[in-house]
């Protein structure tokens, strides 16, 4: 009896090991500004999507830069994620060329890929400002009494650059989002806002929304997503 016992033994063991091995769920960890954070941003929207697939860890702040999240970029990659995902521009725009914000995306990557974990590039979602056409307008910035730097679309040029040069995935939120809301128009769009004349953040409704935006283009790049029951 003892002999057979000790012939099954390590069998079990390694059946526990692969069983472990099959259902342990990637992580994808989040990092950007409010349209991605818990408040009023996709980010919550996405792990609820994912919660039989991947745990979803967010550090997306409300107000933040690539540059002024730099410390909690280290804070994100000490849990040791699998992915990820990278989102910025809305508040960047505010402060600095988009030739800065590629340097400092691009420092990001790099120390993303040291700590172990792929980085998935993301375009910033749209904002809901339309124009006398009813479609976005993705002038929105450009005017020279804005404060603004530069367009959300310039900012998303320079992320899929910058994701080109580097072969990493990208993901065109800023592109998507527009080609959604054109297809709704501005009433309907409008019923996302976090709050009357909000046309940034999102209420539960529009983080949703976003979210399922995100999904399939986040398959074509995590297969392990799609493997998952």
């Amino acid at each position: 009896m003892r002999k057979i016992l000790t012939a099954i033994t390590p069998v079990l063991l390694l059946t526990t090991q692969v069983c472990l091995a099959e259902i342990k769920m990637i992580t994808i960890g989040l990092i950007g500004d409010s349209t991605v954070a818990e408040q009023s941003g996709w980010g919550p929207a996405l792990a609820d999507r994912l919660q039989q697939k991947a745990k979803v860890v967010n550090h997306a702040v409300n107000g933040a830069t690539l540059e002024s999240l730099s410390k909690r970029l280290d804070d994100l990659i000490a849990q040791k994620p699998d992915y990820v995902m990278i989102q910025f521009g809305h508040n960047d725009q505010k402060r600095y060329g988009t030739d800065v914000y590629r340097e400092h995306l691009q420092s990001y990557i790099e120390r993303i890929q040291r700590a172990g974990a792929k980085p998935i590039i993301v375009s910033s979602v749209t904002r809901r400002n339309f124009d006398a056409t009813g479609k976005i307008d993705e002038k929105h910035g450009s005017s020279k009494k804005s404060n603004l730097k530069g367009t959300l679309a310039d900012y998303a040029k320079s992320a899929q650059g910058c994701a080109a040069e580097k072969r990493l995935p990208f993901i065109d939120l800023y592109r998507i989002s527009i080609e959604h809301h054109n297809r709704l128009g501005r009433e309907a769009s409008m019923s996302y806002n976090w709050k009357d004349g909000d046309t940034t953040h999102f209420n539960k409704k529009g983080t949703e929304a976003i979210a399922d935006l995100i999904v399939p283009e986040l398959n074509k790049i995590i297969p392990q997503l799609v493997a998952a029951p």
